[in-house]
């Protein structure tokens, strides 16, 4: 895992992100980058957190591959700087169709496996305590199963930026099939339900309703038009044939009436809880007992419908959300928005360790830690690496710098 933050105000922006790496063993490093300069010349750079890789390509090459090909080229807003590098992405000639059908190998499996478990729930459910169960009678079942799981897909928000190639799952129909054996089993599905199946595959591309494994994308910095620092996040999932499975594209930009933000990535819940002053896990505790305990009470305040009770848990969650704007964020925010570059920076690291000490005096896994890199970014310096940890002396490799502005 991995703890990132951003922090802006009108004069830059401040980022920070931890070493730590957990391999698929089990197995955790502290030597992990996450934090590059996206330009050598323009004042741009980028964080990666989640997946270290994209398509078994790590990232740390494909963002190297980019800076080369980007060279000295600018654009006006950051938001382009995001575009262009989305449709670098798409175009990635490492990405071959041999992993692209690795990937929709992968997805298959996580699919057909929340579709399987919702089917044992609903069988569950239905047939439990009785005997003599006919086949047709399951079979029902999970027609109803599919049916319920594609309306509630339909009903989630599209991914405006999506736009799925499904011939690629039409073309590799075979491997999907053999995917939906491998996952069901000795259940002998029809025709109608592997249609129904792979209908729900294409919306789980096209909603992003279940994806697990994706890596987050932060690209901050400035536009050669832009006098205030922007701030793109969004979530990869793979490439699809000719579509890059993208979602959550968001943008956070200062301005004369936004004039700072705290963006932390990943394992976030301390620099909430810094910044709220609340736990965000305690806090939903808090709000699920209230509601609780005055659902238990709508008998007694002759509230069938519970429209009084609702309107009580409304009216105080109003109020807490009230007391931790204005106790809390409101007076944090104004700070950050008068502080000095070098306030930001030191900010940004401590965010960063907040999360790995807490994670280091607690139960849970380190799966943060190890050297913080910082960088500042401004509009006149451009990206100013303040701390970064390196695997070689720069003392015996004097000709790097020469080699990073070969062209």
């Amino acid at each position: 895992m991995t703890a990132e933050v951003a922090i802006m105000n009108t004069h830059a922006i401040a980022l920070a992100a931890d070493s730590a790496v957990t391999l698929g063993i089990g197995k955790t490093y502290n030597t992990a980058d996450k934090l590059f300069a996206l330009s050598k010349y323009h004042p741009v750079g980028i964080m990666i957190n989640g997946s270290a890789r994209m398509m078994n390509v790590d990232w740390e090459v494909i963002v190297k591959c980019y800076r080369d090909q980007l060279g000295n080229k600018s654009f006006d807003k950051l938001t382009d700087y995001t575009g262009d590098f989305i449709n670098y992405l798409e175009k990635f000639s490492y990405f071959t169709p041999e992993q692209m059908i690795e990937y929709l190998e992968s997805m298959c499996i996580s699919v057909f496996a929340k579709v399987l478990a919702q089917f044992i729930n609903d069988l569950h459910a239905e047939f439990d305590g009785k005997e003599n169960i006919e086949l047709s009678q399951i079979d029902a079942v999970f027609d109803t199963t599919l049916k319920n799981i594609k309306e509630e897909m339909g009903k989630a928000e599209d991914e405006k930026q999506i736009k799925p190639d499904f011939a690629f799952i039409d073309s590799n129909h075979e491997t999907v099939k053999e995917i939906l054996g491998m996952v069901f089993e000795k259940y002998e599905l029809s025709k109608k339900q592997i249609t129904k199946l792979k209908d729900i595959l294409k919306l789980n591309f096209q909603k992003c309703f279940w994806m697990e494994h994706h890596s987050g994308i932060v690209i901050a910095g400035y536009g050669e038009r832009e006098i205030f620092p922007t701030l793109c996040e969004f979530n990869l999932s793979g490439k699809l044939g000719e579509s890059l499975i993208y979602m959550e594209y968001n943008v956070d930009q200062i301005g004369k009436d936004h004039t700072a933000s705290i963006c932390p990535f990943a394992q976030t819940e301390m620099v909430h809880q810094f910044v709220k002053g609340i736990d965000p896990y305690f806090s939903i505790i808090i709000e699920n007992k209230v509601e609780t305990i005055l659902s238990s009470l709508a008998p007694l305040i002759n509230d069938p419908d519970k429209e009084k009770t609702s309107a009580i848990s409304d009216i105080l969650t109003e109020y807490i959300s009230g007391i931790v704007r204005n106790v809390y964020i409101d007076p944090i925010i104004k700070i950050v928005a008068c502080m000095e570059k070098s306030e930001l920076v030191l900010m940004a690291e401590a965010m960063v360790n907040l999360t790995a000490l807490r994670r280091h005096v607690s139960t849970d896994d380190e799966t943060v830690g190890g050297p913080i890199d910082v960088a500042l970014i401004t509009k006149g310096e451009g990206f100013i690496w303040i701390k970064r940890k390196t695997n070689y002396d720069p003392h015996l490799n004097r000709d790097l710098n020469q080699n990073y502005f070969r062209s």
